[in-house]
């Protein structure tokens, strides 16, 4: 009888235990959950070039798609708001293809393959409008992160408006690719939005993937 009754004592009391213990708090899920797998089986290592020597500028750099050397084609770039390709004379004096973005309008590429070497773009550019504050925006989307749906301005293409140099084209100033640290590809979007009163037109955009030959 003992016995039994000590066993209901402690079997009530380990109950109790139970119940008055506090719920176990759930795992925050890891930041990384945001990035979903990215396909990569499409790139693959770019030709690379230096072709902003005249410049002084001994980078060698990797084409971005939709171009041939000296010509804007547009093959695979999507264009809106009066965006469109023409031609024109270019920095050395021949003619070729550019991407003409008059104020508002805007340009996104196909799929580029970076990698975390590649730290910067720069592109040929030249106010229209024959005045100055020229300038387009340059934005990135990563595949697999919230910049897919949501591109993240980068920096800005600008021109002084000196006609005089170049035939009006200037090469800009750096802007920022800004890859993660990831090692492998990181398939991207490069979107051009021109912004200001100004009609500018660009091309020969190049990115630099920091590699000597």
């Amino acid at each position: 009888m003992t016995h039994c009754l000590l066993r209901r004592l402690s079997l009530g009391l380990a109950i109790a235990a139970v119940a008055a213990a506090p719920a176990q708090a759930k795992k925050a899920p890891s930041a990384q959950a945001t990035t979903t797998p990215v396909d990569t089986s499409m790139c693959t290592a770019p030709a690379l070039t230096q072709p902003f020597l005249f410049w002084q500028d001994t980078n060698w750099y990797a084409l971005a798609p939709g171009q041939t050397a000296n010509s804007f084609t547009g093959t695979g770039w999507v264009l809106s708001g009066g965006a469109k390709i023409v031609t024109m004379k270019l920095a050395d004096s021949t003619t070729g293809s550019v991407l003409d973005l008059p104020a508002g309008s805007q340009a996104v590429s196909p799929t580029v393959c970076l990698t975390s070497a590649y730290p910067n773009a720069r592109m040929m550019v030249s106010n229209l409008s024959g005045s100055n504050g020229g300038k387009v925006g340059f934005s990135v989307s990563y595949a697999g992160t919230s910049s897919a749906t949501s591109p993240v301005q980068t920096g800005t293409f600008k021109t002084t408006g000196n006609q005089g140099v170049s035939g009006g084209w200037e090469l800009s100033d750096p802007v920022a690719l800004a890859p993660s640290s990831s090692a492998g590809w990181q398939p991207m979007q490069i979107t051009l939005t021109a912004s200001g009163p100004k009609e500018l037109a660009v091309y020969n955009l190049y990115l630099d993937p920091r590699m000597s030959k």
